[in-house]
């Protein structure tokens, strides 16, 4: 059986990077194999989500479609996608095992963590899922509904609806990311870490947005825009989802060693990175 390549630089304190992001780039350059092996084993969990995806522009091309219809095809659309984020959730916990193991430099197989922490985590990942899936459905149907049927209201009624259901998909989203990397990292109660989630997704919240807007942002663009386009969005989730993972398992390590780790848990600050020592 052919293995995976582990740099021994990577147990050399002097050529560890020495931030959560000179850490990205240097995974991104030495562990780019990994990554897409993450991104396709990813991709089994992600076929729901790719299916509804594909059903959703399928039907909504029809001709001579009344709004009745539209209102259905959206219902349906909301529906499954609880069930295919509740299914990619559940893929995520594996993602995020590996790269938790990638980014400490604990010397594991990214294939085997990633089956590990899918075998450890995959019911949280499925409540999690199901949490972002909710929050997902509920800003589809609102921004229909929104524009759709108050056509008797003012404008701007409108706008700070349609605000508030995406606000709160934002707000979901950012706490999802950081509770699928503090199930991975720590032993916690769930209502711990959601608390956790969203308190250090609302004061980091600049950066978690920036994040956000790359991955799934830029994903959920190119879907959205035009079927032409959601072929290509579609193709660039399978072949690089982990990259995208990567950058939040990198922004929520860092905001981990920020808040919890430095006072609670010494042994997990910047661990995997460069750190001093006394004899230096």
């Amino acid at each position: 059986m052919k293995k995976e390549i582990i740099r021994p630089s990577d147990y050399k304190q002097s050529e560890r990077p020495k931030s959560r992001l000179t850490q990205f780039f240097d995974i991104f350059k030495n562990r780019f194999v990994e990554l897409v092996k993450i991104s396709l084993l990813q991709t089994v969990f992600n076929l729901p989500l790719l299916a509804s995806i594909f059903f959703f522009w399928m039907m909504i091309g029809q001709e001579e479609l009344t709004t009745q219809r539209v209102m259905g095809i959206f219902f349906i659309a909301a529906g499954a996608l609880v069930i295919s984020m509740m299914s990619s959730f559940v893929g995520l916990t594996g993602s995020f095992h590996a790269l938790k193991k990638i980014a400490y430099a604990e010397g594991e197989f990214a294939s085997s963590s990633f089956f590990i922490g899918l075998k450890e985590e995959w019911k949280r990942g499925l409540l999690i899922g199901f949490i972002a899936g909710l929050s997902a459905g509920i800003a589809l149907l609102g921004i229909f509904y929104f524009l759709v049927f108050p056509s008797d209201i003012y404008d701007w009624i409108k706008g700070f609806g349609i605000a508030i259901v995406i606000i709160q998909l934002i707000v979901v989203l950012i706490a999802s990311y950081y509770s699928l990397a503090q199930v991975v990292v720590y032993t916690n109660t769930l209502r711990n870490i959601f608390k956790n989630s969203i308190i250090m997704g609302l004061i980091r919240f600049p950066i978690n947005l920036g994040a956000l807007i790359l991955y799934p942002g830029g994903f959920i663009a190119l879907v959205c825009i035009m079927p032409i386009t959601m072929y290509v969005g579609v193709g660039l989730m399978i072949l690089t989802a982990a990259f995208g993972h990567l950058v939040w398992m990198m922004v929520t390590l860092a905001a981990f060693d920020k808040y919890i780790n430095q006072e609670k848990f010494p042994d997990y600050y910047r661990k995997g990175l460069y750190q001093e020592t006394k004899e230096e």
